[in-house]
C-alpha cells in the first residue's frame, strides 16, 4: 500500500453514500497539494442510570422534524468524570446531524444521567481522536481514488501523526485587498457598489487589477474589461498561485464577503476551493469566511486576539499595526474622493492603485511575521489555523483541555444550561491584594514579580475541579485553603493542575534553550505557552466553561493574596520599605541597601515557595513616582512611572499609555515625567507646561497634536449614549468606510457651542485655527499632569499660570 507524508492545512467533511467522510487538505513533503479522505464515525458519550439502557440505545432510530437518525453502535467504556470513575456509553450514530437529534431525545430518558461531548464539531472530534495536528507531518497509507477534485484525493486505509512531529515550513501566502466604489455620504453597499480594484501580493506576484484604464508605466497594474473580468482574474491568480493561506486585514468581515457577493451578483463562478466550491460564509457574532483547502488568516483577528497582551498600540488599524511591527506605513490618499476620481478623473487613479497594492503588501508582511506565533498556537491547540485565530482565550483553553483529556481517560463535563449560567453569573470573585502606594517621588527601587503566579499556584497546590474537597476533610495530605473553606486532594494529580504544570514546564524548557540561542519559532512558542498558561485561571471562573469551578478560581486568588502579603511581611522584616504591590508584583525602596541585597531577597523567598512557584527580580530603577487616586483617598492603583538605568521610562496607567487622550496630552505628560524622574526638577517641568499651554492658546500647535483616539467597543447601532467617537464613526460609515467593533476612531474637538460630540471633526477636515484651545487645556493637558505636580504641592491654578497672581491678590 503506498505511503504518503503530508502536512494537513484544512479540514472539512462530506456525506458520501450516506456515510460521513473527512477530507484533509494539505501538501506532501515534496510540495504537492493533495487531499486525504478518511472515514470516521460521529459519536458522543452518555452516562447511564441503569445498565439496561444500552440495549434501548442500540435499537434507537427514527425521524424528527423531517430528519432521520439512527444509532449504529453502543460501547461500554470506563472513563473519568471530574476525577470519579464512571461507566460510560460511547454512542455512535450514522451521520453528524444525528448527534444533536439523538442527544436531545435521550436527555429526556429517566435512565440517562447525563450526555457529554455531543456539541463538539465533527471535524474537531476527528482531529482529537486521531491525534492529528494541522501543519504538522502526518503519515497516510492509501491509494488515489476517483473523485471530482482539483487535487489528487488519497483514500486512506490508515493515518497517524509522524513520530518526529515535523512542522510545515515555507507556507505559500497570498494577501488580498480590495477598494470599492462608494459615493460620499453613502454607506457600504455590496449589492450595488462594484469592486474597483483588487490587489494581490505573494512570493511570486504583486499586482493590482482594475477595470478603468489610464496612462501608467506601472507594470504592477493590470487592466481588465469590467468588474466581472476582475473577479475572473482573481480566480485565475488563486488557481495559478495555489496558496496554502489567503490573508487579509479584516478579510473575514469585508474583503472576502464583498468578493463573494459581487461574484454572485455578476454570476461569476468563483470556484477557487480544492473541491470546486467557492467562498463560504458563516454568520454569527462575527462573519467567518472559508475556502476549502486553503487556510484563511485574517490578520486583524490575531492582532486583537492572540497578540492583544503583547502589542502596545493605540490603534488596530492596518497603518498603526504595520508601523508598530514592520516600521512601514500605508500610502496616503484621499480615499473619500475615490468614487469621484473614478467617475470624472481616471487619469488620477494611479495613486489609488499604489495605495491598494501597499495594503496587500503590508498585510502579506504582517502575516509572514506573525505566522510563527500562530503556527505555535495551532500546534498547541491542535485545530486549523483559521479556528485558532478566531478563538477567545477561554475557547483556546477549552480546546486544549479537550485534546488533553484522552491522556487522562477524562470525559468533559456538560456545558451549563441557561439556568446554571444565570446562577454562575451572580457570584463574584474577590480580587487580588493591593498595597496602595503613598504618593511621592522615590529613589532606588527594586521591583519583583511572581512568575506566572496564578498558573503556578494551580500546578503547585493541585487546584482542579476534580480535586476539590470539603475543608474539614480527613483525607491525608489534603491542602486546605482556609480563606475559602475548601481543601484540595494531593493523592493524585488533578486533570487541570497536571495540564497547567505541563504547559509551565514546557515554557521553562523553551526559555532555557532560548538563553543559549535565538530562535524566532521558539520565541513564538514561549509566548503562546505563556498566553495559554495565564488563561487557565480566567477559564476556571468563566461562567460558560465546561470545567468551571468557582471554588478553584476563588482559591487561586486567595492564595495569590496570601503569598503576596507573606512576601511583603518578609520584605519589611529584611529592612526594605514596601512602596506598592498589586496582584503578583512588589515595589520596594532599598532604604540604603545594595542591589546585591535586593537580589538576595529573591533567593530567601524562593527557598520557601512550593512547587513551580518563583519570585523573580524584575529590575532596579533609580527613581519612580506614585500619584494619588482621583478622589485623593490614598494612592492610585496601577498608575506610576519608573526611570530605568538606561534613561528610558516605564509608564503604567497614565494618559501616555491610554487611549481617549490627545497626542499633545501624552507628549506633555511624558516630558513632565522624564524631567521629574531624571532631575527631580518640578520647576523646569512647570515652565515647560506653561510654554505648551501658551502655544495651544495661540493655535501654534499642529492639528495632528490634537487628535484623540477612542476605541469602538461594540457595533455603532448598540450605543445608547453617543460620544464624540461614535458620532465620528457614524460619519465615517456614511462615507462608506467599514467600521467594526475594535476600530480606533480619530477625531479633533473644535470651537463652537453645543455638546462635544457635535464639535468633533475628522482630523483631515480640521483647520489649525479650529481646534478648541480651552477644551484641550482644561480637559486634556491639565488632567494629564495635575496629579504629578500635586506630589510637589502645585495647585491647578499654578499649572494654568494663575497661582502667582492669586497669591498677590491675597496680600
Amino acid at each position: 500500500m503506498p505511503t504518503f507524508h503530508f502536512y494537513p492545512i484544512d479540514i472539512t467533511y462530506r456525506i458520501v453514500s450516506g456515510k460521513p467522510v473527512i477530507y484533509l487538505y494539505g501538501r506532501t513533503k515534496d510540495g504537492q497539494r493533495i487531499a486525504v479522505a478518511d472515514r470516521f464515525d460521529p459519536y458522543f458519550w452518555a452516562i447511564p442510570q441503569k445498565k439496561s439502557v444500552k440495549e434501548r440505545l442500540e435499537n434507537l432510530s427514527g425521524e424528527k422534524d423531517g430528519e432521520s437518525y439512527s444509532v449504529t453502535s453502543v460501547e461500554e467504556k470506563k472513563k473519568r468524570l471530574l476525577g470519579k470513575e464512571v461507566e460510560a456509553l460511547k454512542v455512535t450514530v450514522s451521520q453528524p446531524k444525528d448527534v444533536p437529534l439523538v442527544r436531545e431525545l435521550i436527555r429526556e430518558w429517566d435512565d440517562i444521567q447525563s450526555v457529554h461531548e455531543a456539541d463538539i464539531l465533527f471535524t474537531r472530534r476527528y482531529l482529537i481522536d486521531k491525534k492529528i495536528i494541522p501543519m504538522t507531518l502526518v503519515v497516510v497509507e492509501g491509494e488515489e481514488g476517483r473523485e471530482e477534485s482539483r487535487i489528487p484525493v488519497i483514500a486512506a486505509t490508515a493515518i497517524r501523526p509522524a513520530e518526529d512531529e515535523e512542522t510545515m515550513k515555507g507556507l505559500g501566502i497570498l494577501a488580498v485587498d480590495i477598494e470599492t466604489y462608494y459615493p460620499k455620504g453613502k454607506g457600504i453597499d455590496m449589492d450595488n457598489n462594484p469592486i474597483l480594484m483588487l490587489a494581490v501580493h505573494g512570493e511570486t506576484i504583486s499586482r493590482v487589477i482594475t477595470w478603468k484604464r489610464f496612462a501608467t508605466k506601472r507594470r504592477s497594474i493590470e487592466f481588465v474589461q469590467d468588474e466581472a473580468a476582475l473577479l475572473h482574474r482573481f480566480r485565475e491568480i488563486v488557481l495559478e498561485e495555489q496558496p496554502d493561506i489567503i490573508t487579509g486585514y479584516f478579510s473575514d468581515g469585508f474583503d472576502l464577503p464583498y468578493i463573494k457577493r459581487r461574484a454572485e451578483k455578476l454570476k461569476v463562478n468563483l470556484d477557487i476551493g480544492a473541491d470546486f466550491s467557492g467562498i463560504s460564509l458563516k454568520k454569527g457574532m462575527d462573519t467567518e469566511s472559508k475556502i476549502t483547502g486553503i487556510a484563511h488568516f485574517d490578520v486583524i483577528k490575531f492582532v486583537r486576539g492572540g497578540l492583544r497582551t503583547s502589542i502596545a498600540t493605540d490603534s488596530y488599524s492596518l497603518n498603526a499595526v504595520a508601523s508598530k511591527l514592520l516600521g512601514e506605513t500605508k500610502h496616503e490618499v484621499e480615499l473619500d474622493d475615490l468614487a469621484e476620481v473614478w467617475d470624472k478623473r481616471p487619469e488620477k487613479l494611479e495613486p489609488y492603485c499604489d495605495y491598494n497594492l501597499q495594503d496587500a503588501l503590508l498585510t502579506y508582511q504582517l502575516a509572514e511575521k506573525l505566522l510563527p506565533n500562530l503556527t505555535e498556537l495551532v500546534k498547541l491547540i491542535g485545530l486549523p489555523l483559521q479556528d485558532c485565530n478566531r478563538m477567545s482565550f477561554s475557547q483556546l483553553v477549552e480546546s486544549f483541555l479537550l485534546r488533553k483529556e484522552g491522556e487522562f481517560d477524562e470525559i468533559a463535563p456538560e456545558k451549563p444550561t441557561e439556568h446554571e449560567l444565570a446562577k454562575r453569573r451572580k457570584v463574584r470573585l474577590q480580587g487580588a491584594f493591593v498595597h496602595e502606594p503613598t504618593p511621592g517621588l522615590y529613589h532606588d527601587l527594586a521591583v519583583y514579580d511572581f512568575r506566572s503566579l496564578y498558573p503556578s499556584i494551580i500546578a503547585s497546590h493541585n487546584i482542579s475541579p476534580d480535586t476539590v474537597r470539603e475543608a474539614d476533610t480527613l483525607e491525608e495530605g489534603a491542602f486546605v485553603v482556609r480563606e475559602e473553606k475548601v481543601a484540595y486532594s494531593t493523592a493524585k494529580k488533578g486533570f487541570i493542575a497536571a495540564v497547567v504544570e505541563e504547559v509551565i514546564t514546557r515554557r521553562m524548557r523553551v526559555k532555557d534553550i532560548l538563553k543559549k540561542k535565538k530562535d524566532p519559532f521558539l520565541e513564538a512558542r514561549a509566548m503562546m505557552l505563556k498566553i495559554l498558561a495565564n488563561s487557565f485561571y480566567g477559564y476556571l471562573g468563566f461562567p460558560s466553561a465546561r470545567w468551571y469551578s468557582f471554588a478553584c478560581a476563588a482559591s487561586v486568588t486567595a492564595l495569590g493574596r496570601r503569598y503576596i502579603t507573606e512576601t511583603i511581611e518578609k520584605a519589611e522584616k529584611a529592612g526594605f520599605k514596601v512602596l506598592y504591590s498589586d496582584t503578583d508584583s512588589i515595589f520596594l525602596s532599598l532604604q540604603g541597601k545594595s542591589k546585591a541585597a535586593a537580589k538576595k531577597f529573591v533567593d530567601d523567598i524562593n527557598e520557601h515557595l512550593p512547587g513551580l512557584m518563583e519570585l523573580e527580580y524584575e529590575g532596579f530603577y533609580p527613581s519612580g513616582i506614585f500619584v494619588s487616586a482621583k478622589d485623593n483617598k490614598g494612592g492610585a492603583k496601577k498608575r506610576y512611572a519608573l526611570l530605568r538605568e538606561d534613561g528610558s521610562l516605564v509608564i503604567k496607567g497614565f494618559e501616555a499609555v491610554r487611549r481617549n487622550t490627545s497626542v499633545i496630552a501624552k507628549e506633555v505628560q511624558e516630558h513632565v515625567l522624564k524631567a521629574i524622574l531624571e532631575k527631580a526638577d518640578d520647576k523646569k517641568a512647570l515652565n515647560y507646561l506653561h510654554g505648551v499651554i501658551k502655544g495651544i492658546r495661540e493655535k501654534k500647535l499642529a492639528v495632528e497634536k490634537m487628535v484623540i483616539r477612542t476605541r469602538l467597543t461594540k457595533p455603532i447601532s448598540s450605543y445608547d449614549a453617543i460620544g464624540p467617537h461614535v458620532a465620528i464613526a457614524k460619519q465615517m460609515k456614511g462615507k462608506g468606510i467599514d467600521i467594526a467593533p475594535g476600530a480606533i476612531i480619530r477625531y479633533v474637538v473644535t470651537t463652537g457651542g453645543g455638546r462635544i460630540r457635535d464639535r468633533a471633526k475628522l482630523p483631515e477636515a480640521t483647520k489649525q485655527s479650529e481646534y478648541d484651545a480651552d477644551y484641550y487645556i482644561n480637559n486634556q493637558i491639565i488632567p494629564a499632569v495635575e496629579k504629578i505636580f500635586e506630589v510637589f504641592g502645585h495647585t491647578k491654578e499654578e499649572l494654568l499660570g494663575k497661582g502667582a497672581q492669586m497669591r498677590l491678590l491675597e496680600f
